[in-house]
């Protein structure tokens, strides 16, 4: 059910307010000072604020300001209800972030009818704010394994390394693949093959933290940005996810098969080159190439 928050300090306008309100099917929640407001909304954010311009511990146009720097209610919509209706408080208002600027004496029924409009409003902005994340996710993510796709990792690689170069924290990078994974589409057809890479995607991300990106590299090749991470602390994630994969039971054609990978890790800052996305995701997969070339199941690290 939408909610919306009164503030106001007059006891007669509260129930005034509330009562113009009175089955619109909104959850109501009052508060009668600028503190009070933001213990209100710890406890829920609203679909809309109706704030009062005087207020006994704060100017409403302040109430307002500080709204609008918090991330978490900055999309919340806020009415100013005053008595004063010259142009400069009005224009003040808006331009401070108000949605809409209500003078007093409010008819009940006007006011019920801008609530109406103005939450139908914020509850559809909603929608299509999920819908646009939810496109997001799709644009970025594989449709098989559910992990990063190519189009991310630009976007992953270059934020973790901005952030790893200004604030002097570790990233690694750590590329593998599936060994012989062309064998397992051969002798068991690609609907096996698949199951096995979703497998493998899930067995990653049991290891990963909420901080890290699992990203499917392409075919049977992944990569894991790994932030707070240096390249000794990378090396046992590789071994630890090595060895998981290598004991794990992979199910086909009502059996099991046994898989393995191979891995290469670069790491920042103790590749001195590692600094540039391109060249980090290069001395991964040169690593990865030797991991291969030394008889797989392996992860090369320097």
């Amino acid at each position: 059910m939408p909610s919306v928050l009164i503030v106001d300090d007059d006891p007669d306008q509260l129930v005034s307010l509330k009562g113009a309100l009175r089955g619109e099917n909104l959850e109501i929640d009052t508060a009668t000072s600028g503190q009070e407001t933001f213990e209100v909304l710890s406890k829920r954010i609203p679909d809309l604020v109706l704030l009062n311009l005087a207020l006994p511990d704060e100017h409403g146009f302040d109430v307002l300001r500080s709204i609008r720097v918090e991330p978490h209610y900055d999309a919340i919509p806020v009415v100013f209800i005053s008595a004063t209706d010259d142009i400069d408080t009005r224009v003040k208002g808006l331009d401070l972030g108000a949605v809409e600027f209500l003078v007093k004496p409010l008819h009940p029924t006007e006011l019920a009818a801008r609530v109406r409009a103005l939450v139908r409003q914020k509850l559809k902005l909603d929608q299509l704010f999920e819908e646009y994340k939810r496109l997001s996710e799709l644009s970025l993510t594989d449709p098989l394994t559910g992990a990063y796709n190519r189009r991310a990792l630009d976007t992953f690689l270059k934020a973790r390394l901005a952030e790893s170069s200004r604030h002097d924290i570790p990233v690694s990078c750590l590329m593998f693949d599936i060994d012989h994974f062309k064998n397992v589409n051969d002798s068991h057809g690609h609907d096996a093959g698949d199951r096995v890479l979703k497998e493998v995607t899930h067995l990653v991300r049991v290891l990963c933290r909420q901080e890290d990106a699992v990203i499917r590299y392409g075919g049977e090749e992944f990569l894991i940005m790994l932030l707070h991470t240096s390249r000794e602390g990378a090396a046992i994630f590789g071994e630890r996810l090595r060895e998981n994969v290598e004991s794990h039971d992979f199910r086909v054609d009502g059996g099991t098969v046994k898989i393995t990978i191979s891995a290469g890790i670069s790491s920042h800052p103790e590749d001195l080159d590692a600094a540039d996305p391109e060249q980090m995701i290069k001395r991964a997969d040169n690593r990865l190439y030797q991991a291969k070339h030394d008889g797989r199941n392996k992860v090369v690290y320097a």
